[in-house]
């Protein structure tokens, strides 16, 4: 398993793009309103626009990458740990978050195989 993703959650998605982009220096993947990436080697920098938090809330998200969610999550829940259902935010891509024993979430993802 490797750790493929950190999300941090940010109220101002431009302020905080100009902060990684221009003051940091990292390089965009992809950008839009909600949700924007950064290429940081090894591991994507994700942020996820959410309007309503309290500074210092939010908790970051890491996100490990598993060669299948399905058989993950079943394994994990059948271990006693709290799993949420998956979900696919995009195509070929499904995810599902989960709390280790202090609470913390975390994530877990598998990627259908780029057609061709």
């Amino acid at each position: 398993m490797e750790l493929v993703e950190v999300v941090l959650y940010v109220r101002d998605m431009r302020r905080a793009v100009r902060f990684y982009r221009d003051t940091l220096g990292l390089e965009v993947a992809h950008e839009s309103d909600r949700w924007t990436t950064f290429h940081t080697g090894a591991c994507t920098l994700g942020l996820h626009a959410i309007e309503n938090r309290e500074l210092g809330r939010a908790e970051p998200d890491p996100t490990f990458l598993v060669s299948d969610a399905t058989v993950e999550r079943t394994r994990l829940a059948f271990a006693g740990v709290d799993v949420t259902e998956i979900r696919e935010p995009v195509a070929g891509v499904q995810v599902f978050d989960a709390r280790d024993p202090d609470g913390n979430r975390f994530s877990l993802e598998s990627r259908a195989a780029p057609p061709g």
